[in-house]
């Protein structure tokens, strides 16, 4: 008996929807409310029925109201309906080899959750009907008409629902992301939800939304039953204890398959009769993969893998032969490599391999190594982690674990920038002493890696103030530095010696190692800017070694190059080899390289053609105490003493 429902009798034949809503919406929010008619007339036939949101509206609605228009009514609540199979006493075999085309349906719905207020149903059948048939789009409601923040979309095939849930996830529907999943059954999804989040109220509001639109589903396809056949009293009602018979009945069944499964499986594995089919079609049902088998030979079972949650196939199945024989021509047969060759069911090609027992798996397992597939090695960044209360952290100061304090928050805001990664060879070194340069850290990581062969640091440096002191070369140390290695090993070795060790400085003053952040833009542009040098190098190379000619207009021939003249107004680069290599004949008869020797000349040019000319005399420095006009008057009469020279020469 549903106490939300009412059967409203004594009903006048002018009696319609529209006023039987208004009168017993005073008492609450009405949920579902008609009248049934006579068929092909709009005749009343005597009697309705009317739906509340909330039991306790339904309780109020039987003691106040009491006539219709001035016709006393006669009210009660609703009674289930009684399945005219169990009338006609059929047996529970059929209900359970035949089971209604609601309950396949039902396994292709899915459940969107973060939905946005402003999302309407027609908003989102028009958002999930290109991924395939939307057969209804549901948003269930709470008892004063507001949206819960959920809904459920339901598809034709299970193939099209998958496609939307693979493509929606996460996806923005009237600008709000929402979570898409598939809808399970409410004894299911009660369980998971009292054993991962128990007590949670938002979850038992859905599992109860969810299990009120079932039953909507259900009354309204038996109310246009209702009307279109004789009067019944009970015909309103749903069919979920149907539906709950059916589910139990195959509960029952797959757990006596699975039982009978592994047995079999255990005394036949040895006969290489069982198959391992994959890429099966999500519609694919086992009816319809042993009609496609039967052609290679007698079958014992065929058991298509369902997902324990969702009840959904996992595209594998698996089907056991009665001979050795039908299940080798099975596997030949789906290796044909044609175009239509192969084993095809509901238009895929199916991937067919012999099952082994437990014990080939292992020997045939082979040991691969794990493959690390993100770029930005995030699982390095909590190496050389302590945190203030375990083990790692006994005797550390409290200024050294503030530090890690410290840098542990920066790191996690750097790390939220996608275009910084770990470093797996570069490791910073926090906390060093003042005195700590770049030999004694040097020393130190190599300590770190005593007796391993090949050992290279490419870098290592520690970091110093720009600004030095009166006084000194460089600046003070900042405390930190940078050590690179060429292999992640030995950056690994030495960041697990060198972190928290108390005797490499003191107990109260450990280092701080972790693996380096980088930004991928700022060592592009590194990267970029190196090359420019090069090519800059490789360009001013190729200049200085070839001849070039010079061309002073259209009439003039090219002339030999002057070695004197061919900088004159280039980039002046120094001294300049050339670019051709020159063999020396030595008197065994070989050859070898010409061996260039030092410049013999030391001290500034000094040009053929100013060879005995009288030399300007060099500028006066100003004294200490003179004034700034005698400096200006210094400066200006240099150019002009040059240029007399010049004219009288």
């Amino acid at each position: 008996m549903h106490t939300q429902t009412i059967f409203v009798g004594s009903l006048p034949e002018s009696a319609t929807n529209e006023r039987l809503e208004e009168i017993f919406s005073e008492i609450g929010p009405v949920k579902q409310c008609f009248v049934v008619r006579e068929k092909g007339t709009e005749k009343c036939r005597g009697f309705g029925f009317v739906k509340y949101s909330m039991e306790e509206d339904a309780q109020r609605a039987l003691k106040e109201i009491k006539d219709f228009d001035g016709k006393r009514l006669s009210l009660s609540l609703a009674k289930k309906k009684i399945d005219d199979k169990k009338k006609a006493g059929l047996n529970e075999e059929n209900n359970t080899n035949f089971p209604g085309i609601k309950k396949q349906q039902l396994k292709s719905r899915l459940i969107i959750r973060n939905l946005s207020f402003k999302c309407s149903e027609d908003d989102l059948k028009e958002v999930f009907e290109k991924y395939g048939t939307v057969l209804e789009a549901k948003i269930p409601l709470k008892p004063d008409g507001k949206m819960r923040g959920f809904a459920f979309v339901l598809f034709k095939n299970v193939c099209g629902a998958a496609k939307a849930l693979k493509e929606m996830n996460l996806k923005e529907i009237k600008g709000r992301p929402v979570a898409v999943d598939w809808a399970v059954p409410k004894d299911k999804y009660t369980a998971s939800t009292q054993s991962s989040h128990p007590g949670n109220p938002k979850a038992k509001e859905e599992d109860e939304s969810e299990d009120e639109d079932d039953s909507e589903d259900n009354e309204n396809s038996e109310d246009e039953e209702g009307n279109s056949e004789d009067e019944d009293d009970h015909r309103k009602e749903e069919e979920e204890k149907d539906d709950d018979d059916d589910n139990s009945n195959d509960d029952d069944d797959d757990d006596g398959l699975n039982s009978a499964n592994a047995f079999t499986f255990c005394h036949v594995k040895s006969q290489c009769s069982l198959l391992v089919f994959r890429n099966l079609s999500f519609d694919t049902d086992e009816e319809g993969l042993e009609s496609v088998l039967l052609q290679y030979g007698e079958l014992n079972y065929i058991k298509i893998l369902l997902h324990p949650d969702t009840e959904h196939s996992k595209g594998c199945a698996f089907a056991q032969f009665k001979t050795k024989d039908a299940a080798d021509r099975c596997i030949v047969a789906a290796q044909d490599e044609a175009e239509k060759g192969g084993i095809r069911v509901d238009g895929r090609k199916l991937s067919i391999v012999a099952a082994v027992s437990r014990e080939d798996a292992v020997k045939l397992k082979v040991d691969k190594k794990k493959v690390e597939t993100g770029s930005r090695n995030l699982y390095l960044a909590r190496e050389g982690l302590i945190r203030s209360g375990t083990k790692a952290a006994e005797g550390v100061s409290e200024a050294d674990m503030a530090k890690r304090t410290r840098f542990e928050e920066m790191k996690r805001a750097k790390l939220r920038d996608i275009s910084v990664f770990v470093s797996k060879t570069r490791l910073c070194i926090h906390n060093l002493p003042k005195s700590v340069d770049n030999k004694k850290l040097k020393a130190l990581c190599l300590q770190a890696v005593k007796g391993v062969k090949g050992v290279r640091i490419t870098e290592c440096r520690v970091m110093y103030d720009k600004k030095p002191e009166r006084g000194q070369v460089v600046g003070q140390s900042l405390g930190y530095g940078f050590v690179q290695f060429q292999e992640h090993e030995q950056a690994l070795s030495t960041l697990r010696y060198l972190n928290n060790n108390p005797d490499i400085f003191s107990s109260h003053k450990r280092p701080i190692v972790e693996f380096s952040l980088e930004d991928s833009r700022k060592l592009k542009i590194k990267e970029i800017r190196k090359q420019k040098h090069k090519d800059f190098l490789k360009s001013n190379a190729f200049k200085g070694g070839k001849p070039q000619q010079k061309t002073l207009g259209d009439n003039t021939r090219p002339q030999k190059s002057n070695p004197e003249k061919q900088n004159q107004h280039g980039f002046y680069s120094g001294f300049q080899t050339k670019a051709a290599v020159e063999h020396v004949d030595l008197k065994n008869g070989k050859k070898r390289k010409k061996v260039l020797p030092l410049p013999s000349h030391r001290g500034p040019k000094i040009r053929m053609r100013d060879k005995g000319k009288q030399q300007a005399p060099p500028p006066k420095k100003a004294k200490p105490g003179s004034k700034r006009s005698n400096q200006r008057r210094l400066m200006v009469e240099k150019p002009s003493q040059l240029k007399n020279q010049v004219c009288i020469l």
